[in-house]
């Protein structure tokens, strides 16, 4: 074999790998989008008070959505392709049935909260707000589950296809409403879930998603799946409650302590930084289950390897999108808001740190999540969780809004650390004799 061909034979891998995280990159980007083009056209034409209260509702909606991540979409993506390889059709049937038994218990429990806030006002944002997340939230949870099937089956092209059909909808959804004279913050979570209903379905065929033919391998059984996303699963469920606690109360609390209006600031200002943190998102997604992969075939160098590029790599981008906001934060204000949030603009690339953090904390994150050590997860957020309300509410009694920005980003920072201090413990260069034990 010639060195031509060698070389040739090592490229290809890092070039199919480096075309799978741009699609990757770009299919978050189109995804999230969506959710970012809707919170930027609100924070522009609905009034403080309706953006705040909507600020609020979405922040529930995602706190709701971190158990479907953690009881779900997490296990499914280490164990799917550690365990079930060879029928991982079957196994995606299984994980819908336990999908519709959790999303149902999530919508109930929004829709039960927002059907309290009605009997005191029936007609305040914040009540259209929660009960419309109660809608969306199933429908918005399918699209989520389908995309995480398809990176599991390393398919980003067919997640990206389905992430533009999602964008489509929630633009033209949009823009019907505004002028219609119909866009509040009821319609606004409505269209998120006839957007997520349409798209999943389209996602879940294209893929090949479907219940199984005759001949295909049987799927395993539901109790089984949901068994083993417990067992795993069960540590992020708990850091899931005090990761809300440590990183979106501060929203909450704004609310609470200057009004539903700054609630609406912090969220508006964020946007800007929600580019990196998807970018990050995205490779994570992508490399976990192939970290995965050589912890179930033993190959744990490999494994630390990879995930010191992750780390090196996510740290890096973020980086460099932070010193672009520190640069032009009034002109991206600007653009997005009109000058609506011009008080606010420096708050953007102090925001701009928590993707910095994220990137960093990600990459040794997915790797400790690969060798089936979440619970991780739950010390770093417990320590973050007494923190961040803490910080929050003297933060914010001192600094007004700037003072919950400054105590998210404190949260972020101490999980990045928190993780990494792990990393090395559960994944050190001698990584080997650790994880066999």
């Amino acid at each position: 074999m010639t060195a031509r061909s060698t070389l040739a034979i090592g490229i290809r891998p890092l070039w199919a790998s480096g075309m799978r995280s741009g699609l990757a990159v770009l299919e978050q980007g189109l995804t999230s989008g969506g959710g970012l083009i809707l919170n930027l056209f609100l924070a522009r034409w609905l009034a403080p008070l309706s953006y705040g209260a909507f600020a609020v509702a979405y922040t529930c909606l995602l706190f709701a959505a971190g158990f479907h991540n953690a009881l779900l979409l997490e296990p499914m993506s280490v164990i799917g392709p550690a365990s079930y390889s060879g029928r991982l059709p079957g196994y995606f049937v299984s994980q819908l049935k336990v999908h519709l038994v959790l999303v149902g218990i999530l919508s109930a429990l929004l829709l039960l909260g927002g059907a309290g806030l009605a009997l005191r006002e029936p007609h305040d944002p914040l009540t259209q707000a929660v009960l419309g997340g109660g809608i969306a939230l199933p429908p918005l949870l399918l699209f989520w589950l389908a995309r995480r099937m398809v990176y599991v089956l390393q398919r980003p092209a067919t997640a990206l296809f389905a992430g533009a059909f999602h964008l489509l909808l929630i633009l033209c959804g949009l823009i019907w409403l505004h002028r219609s004279e119909k866009l509040n913050t009821f319609t606004a979570f409505l269209l998120l879930g006839v957007a997520g209903l349409l798209s999943s379905l389209l996602l879940l065929r294209i893929a090949g998603v479907a219940p199984l033919r005759p001949g295909e391998m049987a799927a395993p059984a539901r109790t089984a799946v949901l068994k083993e996303n417990w067992t795993y699963g069960r540590w992020l469920v708990g850091s899931t409650v005090l990761y809300s606690v440590s990183s979106q109360v501060q929203t909450l609390l704004a609310a609470w302590l200057l009004g539903l209006e700054a609630a609406g600031v912090l969220r508006a200002m964020q946007l800007p930084m929600l580019v990196a943190t998807q970018v990050v998102t995205a490779i994570a997604v992508l490399e976990l289950p192939s970290l995965s992969y050589e912890f179930g075939r033993g190959d744990v160098s490999r494994l630390r390897r990879k995930s010191l590029y992750i780390v090196a790599f996510l740290t890096a981008i973020a980086g460099l999108y932070d010193v672009r906001l520190f640069a032009a934060a009034e002109l991206a204000e600007r653009l997005l808001f009109g000058g609506k949030y011009s008080t606010y603009a420096w708050l953007i690339p102090i925001l701009g740190l928590i993707p910095v953090f994220t990137g960093f904390g990600t990459g040794c994150s997915i790797a400790l999540r690969a060798v089936q050590r979440p619970q991780f997860d739950l010390i770093a957020n417990s320590l973050a969780a007494v923190v961040g309300p803490v910080s929050a509410i003297v933060f914010i009694r001192l600094w007004g809004v700037g003072g919950a920005a400054g105590s998210m980003v404190l949260s972020f920072a101490l999980i990045a650390a928190v993780t990494f201090y792990f990393y090395r413990i559960w994944i050190p260069a001698d990584s080997a004799p650790r994880i066999s034990q």
